[in-house]
């Protein structure tokens, strides 16, 4: 009947035939359901849409039907523009839950490619007695560059998403110290899961403020003292910590929702344990001073050629069940800013 051919029309033209339709009316029934379980709809139109064949295909046709249904190309034209007008407001289609298996591990070392530049002092501009040490004004760290490996020290690097989470990498509990100490945050970078407290501490004999950018939290951290801040949700890139008594001090913050990420050391190198295996995963490569979109940082990877670099600073790469790879990347002076 033509309720059943409506039905086969919108599978066959769509969805590539999930699956053909019965002699039964069953068969429809569970076309129906393949439809809406693959594609979880969106948008209103396509709600409605998909409300009505259901009706349809659940009221039962009257006779028989037709052993070879034809194509309907007004319904899959209807069909195709509900689609479209659901994309156009703004609606994605929800990616495929996860289909690998097991664990892997990927670790390595970025390392700048040629002579690093020579470090810059801060601009100290008052309280040079507090704000030195030994009398002497500390380097910018806008870039830090180990003299002898060229590892580049305090890249982030994180998961974009991640389809399921091993339980050493869920978010963490406890505190993380952020110390300032003649005048510079102690840690340039520092990772930290929702629901953690970072106890923001001022080991100086002055008073500081730390303004976590787009928080609303900037206490006043008088000599000594000390102040809490939880964390309380995933940010797309590291937020920028400053001090506007001492506008030189500037850090960064990165909050994520899981311990998918990791900050290479003075060496350039970095760990990250326990990723999804068997399916494709996408990695974010930032620094503060990367010349890309939203300071992302691009390397290069000669000794893995599988994985695949955006021009965002963005690499994926599939691994395997419990391997452990080990990377090498290589990156240009133009892929900082100057």
């Amino acid at each position: 009947c033509w309720r059943v051919q409506i039905v086969y029309t919108l599978c066959r033209t769509q969805l590539v035939e999930i699956l053909r339709v019965n002699r039964s009316h069953s068969g429809v029934s569970r076309t129906v359901v393949m439809l809406v379980s693959k594609y979880l709809p969106h948008s209103i139109a396509f709600s409605v849409l998909l409300g009505t064949l259901c009706a349809l295909a659940f009221t039962g046709c009257q006779g028989d039907v037709d052993r070879g249904p034809r194509a309907n190309l007004a319904a899959a034209s209807t069909f195709r523009e509900a689609l479209i007008a659901g994309g156009a407001a703004g609606e994605e289609v929800t990616a495929d839950e996860s289909t690998g298996t097991g664990w892997a591990t990927i670790r390595g070392q970025f390392v700048f490619d040629g002579d690093p530049p020579a470090p810059k002092p801060y601009n100290v501009t008052k309280e040079h007695n507090i704000c030195s040490i030994n009398g002497q004004v500390p380097p910018e760290e806008t870039l830090v560059v180990d003299p002898s490996s060229h590892g580049i020290k305090n890249v982030a690097i994180y998961l974009r998403d991640a389809s399921r989470v091993h339980d050493s990498a869920k978010s963490r509990g406890g505190t993380v110290v952020f110390d300032q100490k003649n005048c510079v945050f102690l840690t340039h970078v520092l990772g930290a899961t929702v629901g953690q407290s970072i106890d923001i501490k001022n080991s100086d004999p002055t008073g500081h403020n730390t303004n976590i950018l787009g928080t609303g939290f900037n206490p006043i951290i008088p000599e000594g003292g000390s102040s809490q801040y939880k964390v309380q949700k995933e940010a797309a890139t590291p937020i920028e910590v400053r001090c506007s008594i001492h506008p030189w001090m500037v850090a960064h913050m990165l909050m994520r929702d899981n311990g998918y990420f990791a900050v290479t050391d003075d060496q350039g190198n970095f760990e990250i344990a326990n990723v999804p295996a068997g399916e494709p995963i996408e990695f974010q490569v930032w620094h503060e001073s990367g010349a890309k979109a939203g300071n992302g940082l691009v390397g290069a990877t000669p000794d893995a050629a599988d994985l695949k670099w955006s021009d965002r600073g963005r690499v994926k790469v599939t691994l395997q069940p419990d391997e452990v790879r080990e990377i090498k990347v290589i990156v240009p002076p133009n892929a900082f800013r100057s």
